[in-house]
């Protein structure tokens, strides 16, 4: 196999076991999916995959290993996202006491409550993670080699984004089904306050790391 093919190969297997591990992306989207509407878990995945497709753009040009040695960017990151992910699991916490939301009778959703805010919510939580900073530095630096093709670099971004959207649509697919919300619904303050409880120690241990 050429060597080009077999780095290609390496990077997008290493990316898909990284990104179908559950994580602060996955937590949002499927809390987005759970109690908003299938039309906002998706954005909320479009803004996800559109974090990932940023990164690879970033680690292609080699422009990841620039911002990296900029001072302090390291523990910039880390505070931004540290806290980004403690405010989003206390959002997710006041929502424990509030009432269940009901679907819509038409179409077996729930109210949606903007394309834009969960595109956004999606893309800052991936765009704020040390840990994708530093996955994505990595796998780039020991895989990516100076002469590596164009059309290699494209290929990559490409297949990067729509792996990551295909995984998180199936996510927010599967949640916001209508039988399976129902279900998930019963259950919602418990699953609320596990899902905001999880972001906040993932925040916390960001904080805390040396």
């Amino acid at each position: 196999m050429d060597q080009v093919w077999l780095n290609i190969f390496s990077v997008l297997f290493v990316f898909s076991m990284a990104i179908v591990s559950p994580g602060p992306n996955f937590i949002l989207v499927v809390n987005t999916s759970l109690n908003k509407s299938r039309q906002d878990g998706t954005y909320a995945a479009i803004g996800v995959a559109t974090g990932s497709g940023l990164f690879a753009f970033a680690g292609l040009l080699g422009l990841i290993l620039i911002i990296n040695s900029l001072p302090y960017f390291s523990l910039l990151v880390k505070f931004l996202g540290g806290g980004y992910l403690i405010y989003l699991g206390l959002s997710m916490m006041r929502q424990v006491n509030s009432p269940a939301p009901h679907l819509n009778n038409q179409n077996g959703q729930l109210r949606s409550s903007g394309r834009f805010s969960a595109f956004l919510h999606g893309l800052v939580t991936n765009l704020t993670n040390p840990k994708a900073w530093a996955f994505y530095f990595s796998l780039f630096t020991l895989v990516v080699k100076p002469d590596f093709p164009l059309w290699a670099k494209i290929f990559l971004c490409a297949s990067m984004f729509f792996i990551s959207l295909l995984w998180y649509g199936v996510i927010s697919l599967m949640i916001s089904e209508k039988r399976v919300q129902e279900r998930f619904l019963r259950f919602q303050p418990i699953l609320n306050g596990i899902l905001g409880s999880l972001l906040m120690l993932l925040g916390g241990r960001l904080l805390l790391r040396n």
